[in-house]
């Protein structure tokens, strides 16, 4: 065994419903970033299709697939590579660029995955904290790997595109996640015409809803797709995910309507929850919330008490003091946590805070 196996720590992806149901709680779980709403028809229609192949192979190539993603995009198809979820592009994209000892910078708060893959390519890791995750170009040290964050998880914010830009001009590869970018759409994909280090990457989990599916792709320039192409496992997106992949691509009218409803919520949780004494809610431009707790209350424990399931990101590298990621659910789903928490605020135990 590699001794690096001994020095990483598990990805931790926090509580799921199975982990938590017992006499009959309901959960409502707003943990993972999900979207909270059905599939589109197409999707439906597509993925029971699709049952009668899974006797079979995809096509290798999934030429379908990225034509389809092109015209979403508006990009060449050979500036497309496909992975099982955004994470094994990450992976990828780590296999392909990275020497033993290659310096990765990481601004933090951030993703925790992009140390996990750096550091099993034996890569020199170096954390930059930039406060609420507003990114300085000229504060990232020399690199030959940078990892950005767009909107960040989890802080939620946009790195600003002059930023990026400024980085990418040092001439080392840059990689920019927009796992989130369609609850803000502020991408930065057009930059892969202008910049050969730039590799984009995104997910089908979040604004399509199909995260169970595990479908990500990543937009840079044709030799770095090239490498990412060789290098992935030659089926590595089912034919079921692949076939709903495309439909989902065809419903975008559906998606962003969801979106907008998403965004509504959003807002709207934000509002209340800065109505409660001991919390602060920050701005968002994704799918989720990133809330500070005063005092120590252990906030994701007590709402779990009562079925409602949120990500504890205290003690996060970046994050100093408790605090709580919350998924943007339905409307039903944010009534619930906003129930709780008034509830909270007004028990005696957190009246006292």
């Amino acid at each position: 065994m590699r001794s690096v196996i001994w020095i990483i720590n598990k990805y931790d992806a926090g509580k799921f419903p199975e982990d938590v149901e017992k006499d009959g709680l309901k959960v409502v779980n707003l943990s993972s970033n999900e979207n909270p709403y059905p599939p589109s028809d197409k999707v439906k229609e597509a993925y029971l299709k699709a049952l009668s192949s899974i006797n079979r192979y995809p096509h290798p190539e999934y030429a379908d697939l990225k034509r389809a993603i092109a015209n979403y995009l508006g990009i060449e198809e050979g500036k497309i590579a496909v992975g099982n979820g955004a994470s094994d592009i990450l992976n990828n994209i780590c296999v392909a660029l990275l020497d033993a000892f290659d310096k990765v910078v990481i601004p933090i708060p951030s993703f925790t995955l992009y140390a996990i893959f750096g550091m099993l390519r034996d890569a020199s890791i170096e954390y930059v904290e930039f406060p609420d995750y507003k990114i300085k170009a000229e504060e990232i040290p020399e690199f030959k790997l940078l990892f950005l964050c767009s909107p960040n998880n989890p802080t939620g914010n946009v790195v600003d595109r002059k930023e990026i830009e400024k980085v990418l001009e040092k001439g080392n590869y840059v990689v920019v996640d927009e796992a989130y970018v369609e609850y803000c759409n502020e991408s930065v994909v057009d930059l892969v015409n202008e910049f050969d280090n730039l590799v984009v990457v995104r997910s089908f989990s979040k604004f399509f809803g199909l995260a169970g599916l595990r479908i990500g792709y990543a937009i840079a320039n044709e030799q770095i797709v090239e490498g990412l192409e060789k290098i992935r496992l030659p089926f590595c997106i089912s034919k079921v995910a692949n076939d709903v992949a495309i439909a989902a691509l065809k419903s975008v009218d559906y998606y962003s309507k969801l979106r907008d409803k998403i965004i509504r919520e959003r807002e709207r949780l934000i509002k209340e929850i800065n109505k409660i004494s001991f919390l602060k809610a920050h701005s968002s431009d994704a799918n989720f919330v990133l809330v500070k707790v005063e005092g120590e209350i252990n906030l994701a424990k007590e709402l779990l008490k009562r079925g409602i399931i949120v990500r504890d990101v205290t003690g996060l590298m970046g994050l100093k003091g408790e605090y709580v990621r919350i998924t943007v659910g339905c409307k039903e789903e944010n009534d619930i946590l906003i129930e709780a928490l008034n509830s909270l605020e007004e028990s005696k135990e957190f009246k006292k805070l």
